[in-house]
């Protein structure tokens, strides 16, 4: 049997907008080792995301018990949120890697060929943030993912910045108040200074800590929750309903709240659901194999 030093190295990275995961892998599949970091959104700065993504490839080679000079061998696929914006995508690509190659996509783009084994079909990731994403023969299509400012609308952040608007104007009584705002309210000592304070610096998934409290109080039959989640659940209807137009024969959903928003898809929707065959890890290794077949 070949030692894994005498095998070529795949690095999957599925870069996230609240962590980075990442997986080596020989050329056979076997994994040698996964490791997990801070986010590596590159809206975040490339130093930061690059030094995520080393840093995380350094452990997974730690866990295979191979050196850390190994990393100049390594073919590396990149899935990272931020993508979506071409000037982010050719910072990228400009930006020195300690990999042997390197192919970047957007974390959808890998979502979608590991859910589907890259076949044909479209997934939505709903997480911190959401993104929808199409393949179909030599063509593709994204929906959404265009960042917490002005889209993700269904996200995970998102969810939880509405409920802390909710709150605020339920706090000064000129919204409907409910356990849910209670509950939310208390978390920041009955201060709206306090609340403000947060606010001026929180990131997108500092909101997403507020996202499975609206779920809770959704299934109490909370009416703001309600509001919120019908809000979300809708949104991301219309991200589905664009991609099987676009000709995705089946969908998978992925991320955080996955399978809390599946359950809000309508009955014709559901039917289109199936699950991911593999995930981000594994579409972004395959990202990396096709790079290095295409250019050995």
């Amino acid at each position: 049997m070949n030692k894994p030093e005498a095998k070529r190295l795949f690095l999957g990275v599925d870069g996230g907008g609240t962590r980075c995961r990442v997986r080596l892998c020989n050329d056979d599949g076997d994994i040698l080792g996964e490791a997990m970091r801070g986010s590596a959104n590159t809206r975040l700065g490339l130093e930061k995301i690059f030094a995520e993504i080393t840093g995380a490839a350094f452990e997974a080679l730690e866990k295979a018990s191979l050196p850390r000079n190994r990393i100049g061998d390594i073919h590396a696929g990149l899935g990272l949120a931020g993508l979506s914006l071409t000037r982010e995508k050719n910072r990228v690509r400009a930006h020195p890697h300690p990999f042997a190659s390197a192919v970047f996509e957007t974390d959808a783009y890998s979502a979608c060929l590991g859910a589907h084994n890259g076949r044909d079909g479209a997934i939505l990731i709903v997480g911190t943030g959401t993104c929808g994403q199409a393949i179909v023969g030599d063509r593709q299509l994204a929906v959404a993912g265009w960042g917490f400012e002005i889209s993700d609308i269904g996200s995970g952040a998102r969810i939880g910045k509405h409920a802390l608007e909710k709150t605020l104007l339920a706090h000064e009584k000129i919204g409907l108040e409910s356990g849910l705002t209670r509950q939310l309210m208390a978390h920041f000592h009955n201060s709206p200074e306090e609340m403000v304070s947060f606010a001026e610096t929180a990131r997108p998934a500092d909101y997403g800590q507020f996202t499975m409290a609206v779920f809770d109080a959704f299934d109490s039959d909370d009416k703001v929750a309600s509001e919120i989640v019908s809000h979300a659940g809708s949104a991301n209807q219309q991200i589905l309903r664009q991609l099987l137009a676009f000709g995705a024969p089946c969908l998978t959903l992925m991320g955080g709240i996955a399978q809390r928003m599946a359950a809000l898809m309508p009955a014709d929707i559901q039917q289109k659901l199936v699950p991911a065959s593999g995930d981000a890890l594994d579409g972004a290794i395959l990202m990396a194999k096709r790079q290095f077949e295409a250019h050995p």
